[in-house]
């Protein structure tokens, strides 16, 4: 994987596909999150800009993301 700058010298990084269907907006992840910029959501290869695009939130430890446009 290509990236601009430093490459990543530690971390975990976890990866969730979601299928959309052009009419659901909110989706449950696979793990709690506390801030949009959480997260690298890429749709159909463009990168989704955090609390424009998307937002996160978090209830009784379920994750979810909340898109502004149907995937």
């Amino acid at each position: 994987m290509a990236y601009i700058g430093a490459s990543p010298a530690y971390g975990v990084f976890n990866r969730q596909v979601l299928t959309g269907d052009g009419s659901t907006t909110t989706y449950n992840l696979d793990y709690p999150v506390s801030s949009a910029t959480q997260l690298l959501i890429v749709l159909d290869g463009i990168v989704q800009e955090p609390e424009y695009s998307y937002t996160v939130s978090t209830a009784a430890g379920q994750g979810t993301v909340t898109f502004s446009e149907a995937p």
